[in-house]
């Protein structure tokens, strides 16, 4: 009867919207309908006559919610680090925000934009926030940052135009998903936040134990909204333990097993055998029984009996290794982290090299694409449309620290090469240190292309002029013999006037 109710009320205030509208929600809903209905799909197999999902007791399809995550997120180590592990790394050292001319300032002789900001990130604890509010989306579909706001309407539910200065912005808090639900959209199609929230039913007290349930309704202005990994819309990311759901499970299943297989081994089975030519009542069986538990329980290290044999049931221990390792292999295929850094250290062993590489390369394409854009420069952007920072006279930029840095060793075999590389480019009879810069580390690096150009080194040498061929030897009268003589020839006679 609720159902049947809240579904006339739902048709009610469609029958009121605008007829386009009501027809594009209507599109919207249907096609929401239809991507559940698709992946219910997943796991079906041999004409939908098998159902792999039931079969393996995984969440079905369509049916994964934020206690779900939550729940795996909060309890399970693996869980935990494919959330954490990605935020926290990239926003384990901040990067710089720095307006353009200010790139070599002093510390303290920034621009007046700069100032204000680093004020206010140290006074907020902003970098602190940014990250929990990173590491809180990832857990559902999406996470907010509510901005508090002194100076404006108490009512939480009107838009915040602007404030005196930065001494109204006065705390940032961070709500996952199911504190944070979004309660009405704008339906505009001409406006430009079409399809995006108008306000969120925020618990205030965020399951706080001994803080005081408070619901408010909140307005989008106080509030930035932070999704990771968007696909169909602007609003629900992919949460990052969906497509590792699975897997979680079934390397749960792993080590239960393995955890009950050892026990079972460890507290063994004692067998009583009973020669078949005794006399045994079965008061005597009940007393064997009762005389072996004890053994058992271990409230009696003695045993005395007459046609009776007692022997440890030997079992092996089970041998998880190969099917832990196939799950993680499908954990870190299905989170993007190297199994090394998923696991942290592999055998005792640190990550290698690449594995950072690897690693640190997609931190970097997330700070890039992601962390920048949806989360520090929305920030910055509603703090400068509040007036709440100054201005910058030209676009600010953000420069993301270097994650990875080479070993002693990995420095020396790049130098090596790089110097091998300018003595390969030298031409002949040429000095490889033309082509080179040595920094104030030692470091060996190729001159750019440019560089080299303005230098003329790429400019080609005039060939040198042709040596002119030798003169024809002089002819000289032939001797008395008539045999003619040429320059040179001892034999030659002299001429006239020669000694």
């Amino acid at each position: 009867m609720a159902e049947e109710n809240g579904s006339n009320r739902v048709l009610a205030q469609l029958a009121n919207l605008p007829g386009d509208t009501r027809e594009l929600l209507v599109a919207l809903s249907s096609a929401a309908v239809g991507r559940m209905n698709f992946a219910r799909r997943a796991g079906l197999q041999y004409g939908n006559e098998r159902d792999v999902y039931k079969v393996a007791g995984y969440v079905m399809p369509g049916s994964e919610s934020f206690d779900d995550y939550w729940s795996l997120y909060d309890r399970d180590a693996l869980a935990g680090r494919i959330v954490d592990a990605p935020a926290s790394t990239t926003w384990k050292t901040p990067p710089e925000v720095i307006e353009p001319g200010y790139e070599d300032a002093e510390e303290g002789k920034g621009s007046a934009f700069m100032e204000a900001f680093k004020d206010l990130s140290k006074r907020l604890a902003l970098w602190h926030r940014l990250e929990r509010v990173d590491r809180l989306s990832r857990i559902g579909r999406y996470g907010i940052l509510l901005i508090g706001t002194a100076g404006t309407d108490d009512d939480l539910k009107n838009e915040v135009m602007r404030v005196r200065g930065p001494q109204d912005i006065l705390y940032l808090s961070a709500f996952h998903e199911k504190s944070a639900l979004i309660k009405t959209w704008e339906t505009d199609p001409s406006s430009p936040r079409f399809g995006l929230p108008v306000l969120y039913e925020v618990e205030l007290s965020n399951g706080s134990a001994g803080f005081p349930s408070a619901k408010r309704m909140i307005h989008h202005s106080r509030i930035i909204h932070v999704a990771e990994d968007l696909l169909d819309d602007e609003v629900h990311g992919r949460p990052a333990l969906k497509r590792a759901l699975n897997p979680l499970f079934d390397l749960q299943k792993v080590g239960a097993s393995t955890g009950e297989g050892f026990w079972q081994v460890a507290t063994r089975t004692l067998v009583g055998s009973i020669d078949k030519e005794a006399a045994i009542d079965k008061d005597g069986i009940k007393a064997l029984g009762e005389a072996l538990e004890e053994i058992t329980h271990d409230l009696r290290r003695h045993f005395i009996a007459r046609g009776a044999e007692l022997d440890w049931l030997s079992t092996d221990p089970p041998d998880p290794t190969a099917a832990a390792d196939f799950f993680l292999s499908l954990l870190s295929a299905s989170s993007g982290i190297p199994k090394r850094i998923l696991l942290g250290s592999e055998r005792g062993e640190l990550a290698s090299s690449q594995d950072e590489r690897n690693f640190f390369g997609m931190i970097n394409e997330r700070q890039e694409n992601h962390a920048e854009p949806n989360i520090l420069r929305a920030f910055i952007d509603r703090m400068i449309k509040f007036t709440a920072l100054p201005a910058p006279k030209e676009e600010y930029k953000v420069i993301w620290p270097e994650l990875y840095e080479l070993s002693e060793k990995e420095k020396a075999e790049a130098n090596a090469s790089r110097a091998n590389a300018a003595k390969a480019l030298t031409p002949v009879g040429g000095d490889p240190m033309d082509i080179v810069e040595i920094d104030s580390n030692r470091d060996v690096w190729l001159k750019p292309t440019a560089v080299l150009e303005e230098e003329g080194f790429f400019e080609e040498e005039e060939p040198p002029e042709p040596t002119p061929p030798p003169p024809p030897p002089q002819q000289l009268p032939p001797d008395a013999d008539g045999i003619p003589a040429t320059a040179g020839d001892n034999n030659a006679p002299l001429v006239e006037g020669e000694d």
